[in-house]
């Protein structure tokens, strides 16, 4: 049979490439050991919904069966969760950020402040959510689930206000106040900072300029993104209330939990159509907004040097197994930094792990002399790898400098472009360095 939604298969196509866009950021995330609990809520959840996503509108793609009980009744609740999810992490991020620039330092000073900052964290990020999709959810379910032609599997809430307050109102509730009190802070510290930058940025091109601009976006991700699709969800969701005439704020515990309503329900495409716009523009609009999301998230961590490097590492650890060693990369396989000296300041040294509770992970600077060969599952892969160290050639020219100016600059698997915490403390130390050497 031929798909009910005109755009088929456009939208499991994209779900495929976004799930595998945050796998990927995972995945580095894992072989450096470098760890964000904002970032790695946000791209779990994401990678599972847009899975989900693509097999749902795969397998109901023509049409509305009730069918595959246990994976619908799952997915439904996880569609709740992660609608909690998505603001909650974007919101960490942001509040991580903040932090950061109020401290001067990417470690909170004492293990008290760790230990309060890892549970507000995870009380965000996951605590929150599955209170959100579990207790909370089941007093507006109306049906066990429902069946939408062309969508697959959804949650079965009651079409109420208490649906919008309870559940929806989460969509805008952390993105207001990550602009209201985090976001203005943190562009507040740049801007203070931008003399030193501009004078930084003047001389070393567009590098760091970057990098900045990949600052701005991590805090501006609940401005341009989150608060906004926040806002259309609930308006679409207020609209389609009242062309569907909804009973009032809530009709009762007896009328939403009535037995005879708790059997799934199906319903066709072209009711869907019959329920109006606002009702179809809802089920589109919340399906894409995930897809979106994760491209989102896939070009400011999937894309950096060090990333690309991690990919290259897993592929040359993978094609170990079977006992073949790809060619090597030569060329520009080395850091974008080039031969720029930025030996890190003992402070700028500072673990990740305090606040994230992984492994230990020094930052430093990854240091490749320009030109040079490098063999990636040899000597190239110990960007991703930590504790191996490159040394600068042609330190022996420049016997004019100082003790320290001579001192090797140890290169790192994990290096801070990658999240928002290393991102910032580069960025200062480059531009103190910067402003020392001249």
């Amino acid at each position: 049979m031929v798909a009910v939604d005109p755009t088929y298969p456009l939208y499991p196509l994209t779900c495929i490439l976004a799930s595998t866009g945050v796998l990927l950021v995972l995945l580095t995330s894992f072989v450096r050991h470098n760890w964000n609990l904002g970032v790695t809520f946000l791209c779990f959840w994401l990678f599972v919904e847009t899975l989900t996503g693509a097999i749902d509108t795969i397998l109901w793609s023509d049409n509305a069966d009730i069918k595959f009980y246990v994976y619908c009744d799952i997915v439904s609740r996880l569609q709740v969760i992660t609608s909690v999810v998505k603001p909650m992490s974007t919101f960490i991020i942001t509040r991580r950020l903040y932090t950061i620039a109020s401290l001067q330092s990417v470690e909170l000073p004492d293990k008290s402040a760790r230990r309060w900052n890892l549970l507000v964290e995870w009380s965000l990020g996951l605590f929150i959510p599955l209170l959100i999709g579990g207790p909370i959810y089941y007093i507006d379910q109306v049906f066990q689930f429902q069946v939408l032609e062309g969508f697959g599997c959804t949650n079965a809430a009651y079409p109420s206000v208490f649906y919008i307050v309870i559940i929806q109102s989460w969509a805008i509730i952390p993105p207001i106040l990550s602009i209201m009190v985090y976001y203005p802070r943190v562009v507040r510290i740049f801007y203070r900072q931008s003399r030193d930058i501009n004078s930084f940025l003047r001389s070393n091109g567009s590098i760091t300029r970057t990098k900045y601009l990949r600052i701005l976006a991590l805090a501006s991700i609940d401005l341009l993104l989150t608060l906004p699709i926040g806002i259309v969800g609930i308006v679409l969701d207020a609209t389609s209330l009242r062309a569907e005439n909804g009973h009032g704020f809530y009709p009762g515990w007896t009328a939403v939990h009535s037995t005879l309503n708790w059997e799934p329900q199906s319903t066709s495409y072209a009711d869907l159509q019959a329920s109006g716009t606002a009702t179809l523009a809802l089920q589109y609009f919340g399906f894409w907004t995930s897809p979106i999301l994760a491209f989102a998230v896939f070009g400011l961590f999937g894309l950096t040097d060090d990333a690309r490097a991690s990919y290259w590492y897993i592929v040359c650890t993978i094609c170990g197994w079977f006992g073949w060693t790809p060619a090597a990369r030569t060329g520009n396989s080395h850091s974008s930094m080039g031969s720029m000296e930025f030996c890190a300041r003992p402070q700028d040294m500072v673990m990740l792990d305090a606040e994230t509770g992984s492994h230990p992970s020094f930052i430093e600077k990854d240091m490749i002399p320009s030109g040079r060969k490098v063999d990636d599952c040899s000597q190239g892969s110990a960007l991703a790898r930590k504790a191996e160290s490159v040394e600068l050639d042609d330190t022996e020219t420049n016997s004019g400098q100082t003790e320290s100016s001579r001192h090797k600059c140890a290169s790192n698997a994990t290096q801070p472009g990658d999240t928002d915490e290393g991102l910032i403390r580069e960025s200062r130390s480059d531009a103190a360095n910067e402003t020392s050497s001249a």
